[in-house]
């Protein structure tokens, strides 16, 4: 409990799927919405680029925190002169 108070571990790439699974459900929905109410082709692309955008975006945010985990183990071995 004490890194988590301190920040010294991080609590949100745990949220950062949820929020993924949230945001495809909401791409979708736009898209479905689009295909039927617009354009057809417009709800295609908009459904297969958003998905695809929507996970780099994502992925990205997790990088950052990986980078952190890393330098932080990093950090923690001996010799570093950290």
């Amino acid at each position: 409990m004490k890194d988590y108070l301190l920040f010294r571990k991080m609590i949100t790439p745990p949220f950062i799927h949820i929020i993924f699974w949230v945001g495809v459900a909401a791409v979708v929905i736009g898209a479905l919405g689009t295909m039927f109410g617009q354009s057809f082709l417009g709800g295609l692309v908009m459904l297969v680029l958003g998905v695809v955008f929507w996970r780099i975006s994502c992925e990205l945010m997790l990088v950052l925190f990986s980078i952190h985990d890393r330098l932080s183990e990093i950090a923690k071995k001996p010799g570093t002169g950290i």
